[in-house]
């Protein structure tokens, strides 16, 4: 028995890399040859970027996607259209803007008046407040408590007292707010000013109608054939330009649309207008609950009205919509860049997404770190962006677990092979399962985000860009079609945050993750409505463990929040009482959204039930889920100790090493272990523990070979040893006894292990090629470099600003039996990828390290010619940017040493 006939690689597996092919109105045979060149690179489908096309929905438009799509249809490709002229999506390409201005983005705007009482005959200006287009939505009036807080109990609703632009109103004695609240088009993000409305189905057909509509029409025959859906790029509400959009928090105008005053009300219970104060400035207990009522309001008309409205005309056409919205720095669950809620926003995409733009790397793992971008939260980034996007694929049923990642792009040129293969392994063992390269770019030079991966062929690690290609598309179909296990459901933070103190859920993932105790990322709609977006059906108990669409929980983990929904936490203390465990971190929540007013709860104005005017204080949350079983621990780290500590773990790895991760995955009634080590500079050696008796056989994606393991099954359990190098992963699989015992496979723990080494010793001699000379010529003398001719060529010298191919010949002399079935050649550091050549034949290609070949049957005994060819990036020659300049560059060459393993 092999891999293939365990059926884990079904033969129709479609490719899942899917990148950006940006458009500029190239030449036919240009457009034609890069999707050649992608198809022979291992690449099933694209998404053509009009982004940069000069005639987004003009003739010259069709006339490149007509040959884009014959191409792809003649080469059994599917395409995927960028739904939108400028970045981000909502724009529609000016055409709402000039014919429908009434369906921009609104919003609402707070200004307001100081003074002082008592006056009589007092009147207030309100007119001159009001700008050309805009107009008075409110005036609420308040007694003001410190400098810029309000007394909830002297709210008072003055709307009805202005008259032609006037308010007339007499302040009672004491310090006084006016405050006024005005729709306006002014004071959102300047970028996004001319787009749609995200909160206003009549603006998103509108959108519908210019964009879609259009393609429909003319490709109609395509569609669900060649054309398979569209791509929709970082939608967001815009009203500020800031990733640190928390509302009441952060200065605003808040969204709004002219139906949004009655659907507040219908939120609240009532008139909500005198609650509008409290979305800006502090006022009491109700301050939380009124922005609760807010965002649950406007996050789920984004969801709803935005892009699921677009994903069901996409359905109902046989295609499908994906994309991702802003998840950057927090911004996912907050206003601004952000859309609210990101499982609400992504429940309308057919996959869930997410984007890694120079955003994650080797070692940033914690704090913030500078990029061109500002200041990026490496824990939001490093620990919770892939997990949140592949945790919504994981729980709604229409995704079917699919999570693409927008990636690569903005990382500059250094971004080789090297960092790609890293990243692929960060992302797939979070869940990602589909990678949308960023980007391929038709036109060489360009400066917009690179890297390009081809570059029109002047990209010089474009010729080993398929050995990428091919190990991605293994580990993602290996990832695709089953079923992710995990055994705890982290809760997200987005209501908590919007009404107050609040912990972010990465911090969770992260202190799990680093003892190899997997998770999900579940949103509070997931586990009390059923009838939510996000799921066909809702959270069901079953044995003590918590089960959503497939996925089995066996512990709910909560980060710490001041306030809650009621109804969430009556739905933990239901999980608690049936016995499933409910961890609290860093303590119970003070209280729940609408204890004090009437969103979900009785208002102040409610008279008690024993006539005495005042309601009996309900029992606290604390008292509530404290009687019910819930556990409080006091830091994430706390929380990954008691979950090891209940048995709850499915793999264990002794002395828990920080930077192995792994994902359990079913698969046609196999379970596979994805294993990968983050570190890029120590070895993880580690004895792996699986919490059932099984038969296991490893695999190598990127050698695309399997191994037989040394397991032991004891106590119901299966164990082995594992070790990874920097940037090495590996798949454990259940297997049939026979294959796992299969005499013809080597050993894991033989792979790379050679009981001597030779060194090969001597003078080099060193070529250098570039992609425009294509030939290699003597490389010239670099002073300082050792004899042998190694070392790193990027030094002051005739190679600094070298980007090509450096090739290093000799001959050696082997007086070993070169009929060992066990000889390899190492060649220690290399910068970046390397092919070998021994004896004329082809040794094979490395991406990343180890840089080690297998040589049995090409050494020969007595003398051999070794070629080794090193192509490191383009960011020697092209580094003059705004990404490369951000970053440590790396050497260039074959720095070694290099010698044969026996």
């Amino acid at each position: 028995m092999n891999l293939n006939d365990m059926k884990l690689f079904a033969p129709d597996d479609t490719s899942r890399i899917r990148p950006l092919f940006w458009q500029h109105h190239e030449d036919e045979a240009v457009l034609r040859g890069e999707i050649r060149a992608m198809h022979e690179n291992g690449i099933g489908s694209f998404i053509v970027e009009s982004r940069p096309h000069p005639d987004f929905l003009g003739p010259l438009w069709w006339t490149d996607l007509d040959l884009i799509i014959d191409e792809a249809r003649s080469l059994g490709m599917q395409v995927w259209i960028f739904d939108d002229k400028a970045f981000p999506s909502g724009f529609a390409a000016g055409i709402v803007r000039e014919n429908h201005p009434e369906l921009l983005k609104r919003y609402l705007a707070e200004r307001h008046i100081d003074t002082v009482g008592p006056r009589t005959g007092a009147s207030f200006l309100v007119g001159p407040w009001l700008g050309e287009g805009e107009s008075l939505v409110r005036a609420v009036v308040a007694k003001r408590v410190g400098a810029d807080g309000f007394d909830p109990g002297t709210l008072e609703d003055v709307t009805g007292l202005v008259s032609d632009g006037i308010l007339y109103w007499d302040p009672p004695a004491g310090p006084w707010r006016v405050f006024l609240f005005i729709e306006t088009r002014l004071g959102g993000e300047e970028w996004t000013k001319d787009y749609i409305n995200p909160i206003d189905a009549r603006a998103v057909d509108a959108y519908i109608e210019a964009v879609y509509e259009p393609h429909y029409e003319r490709y109609r025959a395509e569609f669900g054939k060649t054309i398979a859906g569209f791509f929709s790029d970082e939608p967001r509400f815009g009203n500020a330009p800031t990733y640190a959009g928390i509302i009441g928090r952060f200065p605003m105008v808040l969204p709004f649309s002219a139906s949004l005053m009655d659907e507040l009300g219908a939120e609240w219970g009532g008139d909500f207008s005198k609650r509008l104060p409290a979305l800006w400035y502090e006022g009491g207990e109700e301050t939380g609950s009124a922005r609760y009522a807010y965002m649950n309001l406007v996050s789920r008309l984004f969801g709803r009205d935005f892009i699921a409205r677009i994903g069901d005309w996409c359905r109902a056409r046989g295609v499908e919509l994906i994309g991702h919205i802003v998840e950057d720095n927090g911004a996912h669950s907050r206003l601004g860049y952000g859309p609210g809620h990101f499982f609400r926003a992504v429940s309308g995409y057919g996959a869930s997404g997410l984007d890694v733009v120079y955003q994650i790397w080797p070692g940033y793992d914690s704090g913030s770190f500078a990029t061109p971008f500002g200041n990026l939260d490496a824990d939001f980034f490093y620990w919770g962006i892939a997990k949140m996007a592949s945790s919504a694929a994981h729980i709604d049923p229409k995704k079917k677990g699919t999570t693409v990642c927008e990636a690569f792009g903005a990382y500059g040129w250094q971004e080789g092979l090297k960092l790609m293969k890293w990243l692929t392994d960060h992302l797939a063992v979070r869940g990602v399962n589909l990678i949308i390269p960023h980007a391929f770019s038709p036109k060489f030079p360009d400066p917009d985000c690179p890297p390009h991966f081809r570059a029109l062929g002047m990209n010089p690690q474009w010729k080993h860009f398929g050995v990428w290609s091919a190990y991605a598309n293994r580990v993602c179909r290996l990832l695709s079609g089953g079923v992710h296990v995990a055994p705890v459901a982290v809760v997200y933070h987005a209501e908590a945050e919007w009404g107050g103190e609040a912990m972010g859920f990465e911090k969770l993932v992260k202190a799990l993750s680093r003892v190899q105790i997997d998770c999900d990322v579940l949103p509070i709609d997931a586990l009390v409505d059923p009838a939510s977006a996000i799921l066909a059906e809702g959270a069901v108990l079953a044995e003590g463990t918590l089960r959503v669409n497939g996925e089995t929980y066996r512990a709910v983990a909560v980060p710490y929040a001041q306030r809650l929904p009621a109804p969430f936490i009556e739905r933990l203390r239901l999980f608690a009482e049936a016995g499933l465990p409910v961890y609290f971190v860093a303590g119970f929540p003070e209280s729940a959204y609408g204890q004090a007013g009437n969103a979900g709860g009785a208002g102040p104005e409610d008279l008690g039930a024993n006539g005495t005017g005042k309601r009996p204080a309900p029992p606290s949350p604390a008292e509530i889920l404290k009687a019910a079983g819930a556990l409080v621990v006091p830091t994430p780290e706390d929380l990954s100790g008691a979950i090891a500590k209940a048995g709850f773990r499915d793999l264990e790895a002794s002395d828990s090493p920080p930077s192995l991760r792994y994902c359990h995955y079913l698969k046609e009634g196999r379970d596979l272990w994805f294993l990968t080590n983050e570190d890029i500079a120590a070895t993880v050696s580690t004895r792996i523990l699986l919490s059932k008796p099984v038969d296991v056989v490893a695999y190598d994606a990127l050698a695309d070979r399997a191994y037989r393991l040394d397991c032991r099954i004891t106590d119901g359990k299966t164990s082995f040893p594992l070790e990874l190098g920097p940037y090495e992963s590996l798949f454990v699989l259940s297997s049939d006894e026979g294959l796992a015992r299969e005499t013809s496979l080597e050993p894991l723990a033989d792979r790379g292990r050679r009981a001597g080494r030779i060194p090969i010793e001597g003078s080099w001699r060193v070529f250098t090629s570039t992609q425009e000379e294509r030939e290699f010529k003597p490389a010239p003398v670099i002073e300082g470099l050792e004899s042998s001719g190694l070392g790193n060529v990027s030094v002051p010298g005739p190679l600094r600003d070298f980007s090509g191919t450096l090739r290093y010949d000799i001959d050696f002399e082997y007086a070993g039996d070169p009929g060992l079935a066990s000889l390899a050649l190492d060649l220690g550091e290399v910068f970046e990828t390397a092919s070998v050549a021994l004896n004329g034949i082809e040794a094979g290609v490395r991406i990343c390290p180890p840089y080690r070949f297998e040589v049995a049957g090409l050494l020969r005994k007595g003398r051999n010619s070794l070629s080794v060819s090193v192509t490191n990036t383009l960011a020697k020659r092209l580094g003059n940017n705004a990404f490369d300049r951000c970053m440590a560059q790396e050497p260039s060459g074959l720095i070694g040493p290099v010698a044969i393993l026996f």
